[in-house]
């Protein structure tokens, strides 16, 4: 993590997102996308999400997950830190190295609120996250179920005396209620659209995508999406 990132104030949270091997990223459209294409495609996302998390209230702290320097490189550029992810395999890769970077952002800058946060939300309103991390203030944890209805987009640790516990994977929003998280129902379509599929994709170029995506997306060529960029109102 940069050393140079200060202690959040008190109150305002620090938000973790992780990313894997862009090698290994966004294989469900390899039917639709290119390496290269999928490559562009993540960094681009990853960007409008963080600029999005940046601008929204209660916010200190960004930190990105990954063993990927592409990645790291874009985190740096958006002005948010790196925890080094090393490379590796494992069932609950992404939970262990969650609760790690969750343990290290405690001890270097203090207990605080703590969110957990998809890096593919092109879609993302600063105003969505201010208002979901308001929600979940009221509770230790909880989460923002993603637009299926099983994952979870956003984990929020409005305690910051109590740990992240995440459960991402497979029918997360299930685990992550059995675990006692309190399910945040606020209206925040932007924040739900995580992309994984060629169907997520369309209904991002729906809802209206950030500046980097849309014109990834142009470039690329996908369907529907000349003239998005900048449709979709950062507040």
């Amino acid at each position: 993590m940069d050393p140079a990132h200060r202690t959040p104030p008190a109150g305002q949270a620090h938000v973790l997102i992780a990313v894997k091997e862009l090698g290994r990223a966004k294989s469900r459209l390899a039917a639709r996308l290119g390496p290269q294409e999928r490559t562009a495609l993540v960094l681009a996302m990853l960007r409008d999400t963080l600029t999005a998390a940046a601008n929204a209230s209660g916010i200190a702290e960004l930190t990105v997950i990954t063993p990927d320097p592409s990645v790291a490189r874009v985190a740096r550029e958006c002005g948010a830190g790196h925890y080094a992810d090393p490379a590796g395999e494992g069932d609950d890769r992404l939970n262990t190295v969650l609760r790690a970077a969750a343990t290290h952002v405690r001890s270097t800058h203090g207990r605080g609120p703590i969110v957990a946060l998809q890096g593919d939300l092109p879609c993302l309103r600063p105003g969505e996250l201010t208002a979901a991390l308001a929600a979940g203030a009221r509770a230790a944890r909880s989460f923002v179920v993603d637009h299926h209805g099983t994952g979870t987009a956003a984990l929020i640790v409005g305690d910051p005396e109590a740990d992240l516990d995440p459960a991402f994977g497979p029918d997360s929003a299930r685990r992550h209620r059995l675990s006692g998280a309190a399910e945040l129902t606020g209206d925040w379509p932007g924040l739900r659209l995580d992309v994984d599929t060629a169907a997520d994709l369309d209904a991002a170029v729906l809802l209206g995508p950030g500046r980097a995506t849309a014109a990834e997306l142009d470039r690329i060529g996908w369907p529907g999406v000349a003239g998005t960029a900048g449709r979709i109102h950062r507040r």
